[in-house]
């Protein structure tokens, strides 16, 4: 999806998903501002990082710049023209009115005989009518969050209780090795410190957190689960055959159909998603029944030939339409279901070939077939000797709970909480929830992106976004917007705001102004010669500010709204929406192909969409393929659909189950689906085929195949039944 896409590049490039949100916190939150002791605990923690986390990150802000004000003055001063909009002269025209300019000379002369003139000496001096200041207001514009306030040049909450750092890592948030040992560091620098200071505790939360929360809980589950799994399946296996070497054995196809699979994948794209390989391996579920069909079936009859004669029809078909199930994967729009699809068919080609062609020679020699005796019947033998098809009540029972599973199916629906496909660890869960207390905003925050081939283009497309910005905050649908476009202003536009000073300020207007100043200065004080720098300034032949004028600018404060690659700009704008205007921001700039929007519930909306369409689909793909292979293999229709009655039925039992215990379709359990689909359709075979080679020969061999089943579904569920003990 192109959307999709977009909103991944924009992910991956933001500058704003790498963070680290340190907040440092009282603990009573109740109790009187301790703002110098967080102060100093921030200071402390800053040392700390810098002096041992340096390999692990970029940077660490903790503290506004002391010459930062002065450098957005001097940077606004120098460039005037640029940052002063087609309204700001109205305003001009009343500040250089006689009676204001003797208002405003006698606050300049009061200000600079006070303390304050020290500091305020040179900006009086090169603009004592105070023009520079209707820009410098509008810098006011980047503070989004009016929730925080600066003390010692920290940023703090305004009641004080919180102070917020941030921790830009080095390494992107998929690089959880090197940011373990990041996170490792910051949490023994946050206990050292915090067991020095009992009243107050830091937390951390970002993209790079749960990044690597994740995988370590991965890490951990698949070791747990996988361990428990092969323990049971080598014991169990082991004891049902009562051959040492049987599990490894069976395991020999699902290893070549692995490998199969990697060799063939390699020649055809030369890589795979890791995320698709991992999850393919529960696909390998259906490679194991292969194997487990053909080392039962020889238990039953003792002869290789036999298990080859009776097999190869259902394991055959079996795997084409399972190959051609996930085949269908193809055609989603899902890069990472796509390689999964291909990972899978290949794998269950492998598996088959290998089970048919090469595993009948590791089972047993020519010696063990003659001497091979019939094994007793074991207890999944006396199951599948059962028949309860001769039993009506299991029959009716069967049928009113299909009607009964077909209404509960109605309440299935997809997963619209993605937050949930992850995994935080409680330390996190918390600190996420204290973030979004304290910065509320954050919830009703939608990011726009603009994008273009260069700085500038991209500059002019987000300026010409702002229009529509500008309308919906008219609108009262936008109520706050914070971005470049004070600071960071395209040459086309710069060029258009100087003309129009050039144009405002005739010789006339000029001399007019100069000497009322002189005028209206002797009556309050000031010298002839205080008011030559703002002549200088009137005069000034202004030029468009280019990139390297304005670096230190944008590094100070906007450095994080921009991102330039060769051949590729976006800047960002931050807009504060309520919840249940959402929409309309989104459908605003939903047409537009130069505009993204980033947003939780946008994103989530997409992806929902995407999967129902490709899920919907999926299902329907495999279905038609699935009827019209059995179609030709058996060439009756009667019993094509007698073979597809349990899939179907099965399907609405899943769907049914789902409803009543409130269960939702998501990326992971649609891939299971695909998996039971899989084994659904090889059940369905193997019965028929025993069904149909009974009836022929009158050779009665259909429990050999049942006992299969049980045994593959056994395996199966806790192949699968394991992961309940996962955290993640």
């Amino acid at each position: 999806n192109k959307k999709i896409d977009k909103l991944n590049q924009v992910f991956q490039e933001s500058k704003f998903m790498d963070k680290l949100v340190v907040m440092v916190s009282l603990k009573d939150t109740m109790g009187e501002p301790a703002t110098d002791s967080m102060v100093e605990y921030a200071t402390g923690f800053a040392e700390a990082v810098q002096g041992k986390l340096s390999p692990y990150i970029s940077k660490i802000n903790y503290k506004v710049d002391d010459d930062a004000a002065m450098q957005l003055y001097a940077a606004v001063n120098n460039s005037l023209p640029v940052y002063l909009t087609e309204n700001d002269y109205q305003q001009i025209d009343s500040l250089i009115t006689p009676a204001t300019l003797k208002t405003t000379l006698a606050q300049d002369f009061h200000t600079l005989t006070s303390p304050a003139g020290i500091a305020l000496k040179s900006m009086i001096s090169n603009d004592p009518v105070g023009i520079s200041f209707i820009a410098l207001k509008k810098m006011q514009q980047i503070q989004y969050d009016e929730n925080f306030e600066l003390y010692d040049n920290f940023i703090v909450t305004k009641n004080h209780h919180h102070l917020m750092m941030f921790i830009t890592p080095k390494y992107p948030p998929g690089n959880t090795g090197k940011n373990e040992q990041l996170l490792i560091g910051l949490d023994q620098i946050i206990d050292s410190l915090s067991g020095n200071n009992k009243s107050i505790n830091a937390a951390y939360f970002g993209a790079t957190a749960v990044s690597v929360g994740n995988a370590l809980q991965l890490r951990k589950d698949s070791l747990l689960t996988q361990g428990i799994a092969v323990a049971f399946l080598i014991v169990f296996l082991g004891f049902y055959f009562r051959k040492k070497r049987a599990p490894f054995i069976i395991l020999i196809p699902v290893l070549f159909g692995a490998l199969f699979s990697l060799t063939l994948i390699y020649f055809i794209k030369g890589g795979i998603s890791v995320i698709a390989l991992g999850t393919g391996s529960v696909v390998l579920g259906i490679a194991i029944n292969y194997s487990l069909h053909v080392f039962n079936h020889y238990r039953h009859t003792g002869s290789i030939e036999e298990v080859i004669k009776d097999l190869a029809m259902p394991l055959t078909i079996g795997s084409l339409t399972s190959v051609g199930g996930f085949l269908c994967l193809e055609f989603v729009k899902s890069e990472m279901l796509k390689d999964l699809g291909l990972f899978a068919a290949f794998s269950l080609v492998g598996a088959s070939l290998c089970s048919l062609i090469f595993l009948p020679h590791f089972i047993s020699s020519k010696k063990e077939q003659q001497a091979h005796v019939a094994e007793q019947s074991s207890w999944i033998d006396t199951i599948a000797a059962f028949r309860p098809e001769f039993n009506k009540y299991i029959v009716i029972g069967i049928f009113l709970l299909t009607f009964v599973f077909a209404y509960t199916a109605r309440k299935v629906s997809f997963e619209t909480n993605m937050e949930r496909m992850n995994y935080m660890p409680a330390r996190l869960i918390k600190a996420q929830e204290q973030l979004n207390a304290i910065n509320a905003y954050a919830l009703q925050s939608v990011y726009l992106v603009a994008e273009g081939k260069t700085l500038n283009e991209a500059l002019v497309n987000n300026e010409k976004m702002l229009a529509d910005i500008d309308s919906l905050k008219e609108k009262k649908v936008v109520k706050k917007y914070s971005g470049v476009s004070t600071l960071i202003i395209s040459d086309t536009l710069q060029k258009q705001r100087i003309e129009r000073w050039n144009n405002y300020w005739t010789p006339q207007k000029k001399q007019q102004l100069l000497a009322a100043l002189e005028t209206e200065g002797k009556s309050a004080g000031f010298k002839s010669a205080a008011f030559i720098p703002f002549a200088n300034l009137l005069n000034k032949t202004f030029l468009p500010a280019d990139s390297a004028t304005l670096a230190t600018t944008r590094q100070s404060f906007l450095d994080d709204y921009i991102t330039e690659k060769p051949g590729h700009a976006t800047v960002v704008t931050l807009v504060k929406v309520e919840p249940k205007d959402k929409q309309v921001v989104y459908n605003t700039f939903d047409s537009n192909p130069l505009v993204t929007v980033v947003d939780k519930q946008y994103l989530t909306n997409k992806l929902v969409e995407i999967i129902n369409d490709d899920f919907g689909k999926i299902a329907l793909m495999s279905s038609c393929l699935v009827f019209f292979i059995l179609l030709l293999t058996f060439g009756r229709i009667e019993l094509t659909l007698v073979s597809f009655i349990p899939m179907f039925l099965a399907w609405i039992w899943i769907l049914g189950l789902m409803g009543i215990f409130g269960i939702q379709f998501n990326i992971v359990n649609i891939i299971v689906s695909a998996l039971i689909f899989g084994l659904g359709d090889d059940y369905s075979l193997f019965i028929m085929d025993g069904l149909l080679r009974e009836y022929k020969t009158g050779r009665k061999n259909l429990a050999a195949y049942k006992s299969s089943i049980f045994l593959s579904a056994i395996t199966t569920i806790v192949g699968l039944g394991v992961l309940i003990f996962a955290k993640h």
